[in-house]
């Protein structure tokens, strides 16, 4: 339809107007008593106005119907354009989806695995960290509040008391029970109290502390700076002594190179010897000898002439310190020999373990 709706109910009431007129006239000619008002015309007009909207309105609802028809046919010429397409994918596209979409599940898979391989990992350390912090608060409140040092004594020596050795250690009351390294207190008590040749430090928690002490038993004496001082059979200087209370208790007698310094409870500082070995081969072999308990004097002034005097009459010629054990086991030997019954002075010669001599003298001079 070319003309609007306006359009359209104009020109239909012009005509409806004419046609009144020409009714109007017929009327007036026909019967000029007739009072007809032309209500019925209106009301005729009215419906065919009516059924014309219906007649529009129906038809515009086959209209619509076309269009919905119109578009339902287009999606499906598109989904089957589609389909089309998809019909033209080869299968070797497919497989090579198929392998790509496989690859990917896998790769999630493993990315997964490994998130809670991780996740396990970390929970493991989180909880192994927490009891471990756990465990070294609770030692080290237990260390701090439970073993404190409350009684702490020395047995075992005759020579020094217990506070003596209790002072010498170092270890207060009060402190903690191990604040302390048991070798380097020993050490201490036998620096500070030369004669104690080992110490055994014996902690009882909750705070008492033992130390069971060894005396050292000298077994030498030697002069240092003018005064004589005992040594220990490893040559650790010990306390100072006379003369004749070294010779009772039985110990020999020292004679040495000049000394830098000795200090107690240390080994003697040589001053003019490179290798001071053969000092404690000698000493040694000398304790272990049968003849320990009748020596007087051991001279280790000359390292190639060294001697020993033995029951205060005879006189060892050693010289040095090689097989210095088997030298002394053979002077050992020849003074078993009944020449020796008698009361002479001689000097034994073992320097040469292939010929040994005794030479008698009886003008001797042994100190």
């Amino acid at each position: 339809m070319s003309k609007s709706i306006n359009e359209y109910y104009s020109e239909k009431m012009k005509n409806l107007l004419e046609m009144q007129a020409q009714k109007d006239s017929v009327a007036r000619l026909s019967s000029p008593s007739d009072k007809s008002d032309g209500r019925g015309y209106y009301d005729d007009f009215r419906n065919r106005v009516a059924g014309d909207r219906r007649v529009r309105g129906q038809a515009g609802q086959k209209n619509g119907t076309k269009s919905g028809a119109d578009t339902k046919k287009t999606a499906d010429q598109k989904n089957s354009g589609q389909k089309a397409e998809r019909s033209k994918v080869t299968p070797e596209q497919t497989a090579r989806d198929k392998r790509e979409e496989r690859l990917r599940e896998i790769e999630a898979m493993k990315n997964a695995k490994r998130a809670r391989r991780f996740r396990k990992i970390r929970d493991t350390v989180i909880s192994v960290g927490l009891i471990c912090a756990v465990f070294i608060v609770m030692c080290v409140v237990v260390y701090r509040l439970l073993f404190v040092i409350s009684d702490v004594k020395a047995e075992g020596s005759v020579r020094y008391t217990s506070d003596e050795l209790v002072r010498a250690s170092g270890v207060k009351e009060g402190e903690h029970l191990f604040s302390f390294s048991s070798k380097e207190v020993g050490q201490l008590i036998m620096l500070r109290c030369p004669e104690i040749a080992d110490v055994d430090v014996e902690r009882t928690p909750p705070g008492d502390i033992v130390f069971n002490v060894t005396e050292e038993a000298p077994a030498f004496y030697a002069e240092f700076y003018g005064e004589y001082r005992m040594l220990s059979p490893t040559l650790r200087v010990l306390g100072s002594v006379t003369e004749n209370d070294a010779k009772e208790r039985g110990c020999i007698k020292l004679v040495i190179p000049d000394i830098r310094r000795a200090n107690a409870g240390l080994t003697p500082d040589f001053a003019n010897v490179r290798d001071d070995t053969y000092i404690y081969e000698v000493t040694e072999a000398v304790l272990n000898s049968v003849l320990c308990d009748r020596a007087g004097t051991l001279d280790l002034g000359d390292k190639y002439n060294m001697t020993l005097t033995v029951d205060g009459k005879y006189i060892l010629k050693l010289g040095n310190s090689e097989s210095v054990a088997t030298k002394l086991r053979i002077a050992a030997a020849v003074l078993e020999d009944e020449m020796f019954d008698r009361d002479i002075k001689a000097t034994i010669d073992v320097t040469d373990l292939s010929e040994t001599s005794v030479v008698e003298d009886q003008g001797l001079v042994i100190d």
